[in-house]
């Protein structure tokens, strides 16, 4: 079982791309106890957001559709899909949460809801169960195994960023000169021009998930224009 106070104080990912964080909802509370904003119902303006149910189970509205999630389901909810969240079960529900893309005034909305907002379902796999996870323009969401010993290749994203989810083993992630240990239900975020590499350091299969982050505002890059 995780310790979701150590869990969910890990570090709040706001990247120029995306943002996100650990969210812990426990059996006496009414809400995620770490969310600042409270109960509110909402959707995003334009933007994606992926959900892993790290622990527990929670009932989820996304559009027209409400459904229990259980450990392993990634979520992918559309933009501008209503969704809300009730706790369901005896165990604490940890609930890892990505936004893309991050617009800076355009966090939520609560009210005045597009036509659609209230509609239709959405994708959602076990991680644990298949390697077909849902994707879209924002979000390349991809699990990955290596043996001991293995690693990926050294990569550098140029206009992408990246997050790193470990579902099982320890990762050794190196990016730039900094390099340090990720365990299970640990995550790093890798923003866009690092290069990087990511190491199996156990003794067992190391397996993780990566999401590879795309903002059409910033996927050609920044044009300079000389008068």
């Amino acid at each position: 079982m995780l310790d979701h106070r150590v869990w969910m104080n890990q570090p709040l990912l706001w990247g120029e791309r995306c943002r996100g964080r650990g969210l812990a909802w426990t059996p006496d509370a009414n809400w995620f106890i770490n969310d600042p904003l409270g109960p509110v119902p909402h959707s995003h303006d334009d933007a994606t957001e992926i959900a892993l149910m790290a622990q527990g189970s929670l009932e989820i509205l996304v559009g027209g559709t409400r459904r229990l999630y259980r450990a392993g389901d990634l979520l992918l909810m559309p933009p501008n899909k209503f969704h809300n969240y009730w706790f369901a079960g005896a165990e604490t529900a940890c609930l890892f949460v990505v936004v893309a893309p991050n617009h800076k005034t355009r966090r939520l909305r609560t009210e005045d809801f597009p036509p659609g907002a209230h509609e239709g379902d959405i994708e959602f796999a076990n991680v644990y169960e298949t390697d077909r996870l849902p994707c879209d323009q924002f979000f390349q969401c991809e699990k990955v195994t290596l043996a001991p010993g293995e690693a990926e290749p050294e990569r550098v994203l140029e206009l992408k960023d990246r997050i790193v989810y470990v579902l099982e083993g320890t990762a050794g992630v190196r990016i730039n000169t900094l390099a340090g240990p990720l365990g299970a239900h640990r995550y790093q975020y890798i923003p866009a021009t690092c290069p990087h590499t990511i190491r199996n350091e156990g003794v067992t299969p190391l397996t993780y998930l990566s999401f590879i982050i795309t903002d059409p505002a910033t996927e050609h890059g920044t044009q300079l224009h000389h008068e």
